[in-house]
C-alpha cells in the first residue's frame, strides 16, 4: 500500500516537474537577415523551428522574425540554397536577438544528355546529305532587313524602357546644364540655323502635292 501511494504521488509531481522545466526556458524574439554569398538578400526563405510546426520566412528585404527558446535549432532552406541550422545560444541578455545568415548555393551535377533527331548518326548522315538547300529563307530575311522597312518599324513601333531611360536621363542632363541660367535657344545657335537653311534648299518646307 505504501508503494502504491508514493507510485501515485510520483505520477502527479512528473508533469509539474516538466512544465516547470520549460516554463524556465528563457523566450526570445529572434530576427535578422537571410542573404546570399553576395549580399543579395534572399526572399521567401522557409524557415522553420526543428522538431516543432513553428516557422516563418523572409520578406522581399529578406527579414525575418519569430518567437523562438534558447537553445532550439532554426533551420533556414531555399531552393538552389544548402540546407543551414543555426542554434539560438544561451545567456541572452533581454527578449531580444539579432542575427544575419548567411546561406551558400547548392551546385547541382547532372550526367550529360545527349538529344539526336534522328535514331543513329547513320541515319543522319543519309537526312544531311539528302537536304535540299534553297535561298527563298535568305531572300525573305533580305527583304526584312532592307532600309525602308526598318524606317517603317522605327516609325511605327514604341520605344522601349532603354530608349525611354535614355531620353529621360538627356532631358535631366539638359536641365542641370542650364539650371539657374536661362535655357539655351536654338534661334543663337548657327549649328540650328545651317540645319534650317539647309532644309530649305532641300524645299522641305515645300507642300506637296
Amino acid at each position: 500500500m505504501t508503494n502504491l501511494k508514493y507510485f501515485i504521488i510520483l505520477v502527479l509531481l512528473v508533469p509539474s516537474i516538466i512544465l516547470s522545466g520549460q516554463d524556465d526556458v528563457k523566450v526570445v524574439q529572434l530576427s535578422g537577415k537571410v542573404i546570399g554569398e553576395n549580399g543579395s538578400n534572399l526572399i521567401y526563405t522557409n524557415i522553420a523551428v526543428k522538431g516543432t510546426s513553428r516557422g516563418t520566412v523572409s520578406n522581399i528585404d529578406g527579414f525575418f522574425s519569430l518567437p523562438v527558446r534558447e537553445s532550439e535549432t532554426i533551420q533556414f532552406s531555399r531552393i538552389g540554397y544548402v540546407l543551414k541550422e543555426y542554434q539560438v545560444p544561451t545567456g541572452i541578455k533581454g527578449n531580444l536577438f539579432s542575427t544575419d545568415i548567411v546561406l551558400t548555393k547548392d551546385t547541382l551535377f547532372l550526367p550529360e544528355a545527349f538529344i539526336y533527331p534522328w535514331p543513329d548518326k547513320d541515319f543522319f548522315e543519309i537526312e544531311f546529305l539528302a537536304l535540299e538547300v534553297e535561298n527563298y529563307l535568305e531572300d525573305i530575311a533580305s527583304a526584312n532587313l532592307a532600309p525602308e522597312k526598318m524606317e517603317i518599324l522605327r516609325q511605327v513601333l514604341p520605344v522601349d524602357g532603354r530608349e525611354v531611360s535614355k531620353i529621360e536621363l538627356q532631358q535631366t542632363a539638359q536641365a542641370y546644364y542650364s539650371n539657374g541660367q536661362f535655357k539655351p535657344q536654338n534661334i543663337f545657335n548657327p549649328i540650328s540655323w545651317k540645319k534650317f537653311i539647309d532644309a530649305i534648299r532641300r524645299g522641305d518646307f515645300k507642300k506637296k502635292k
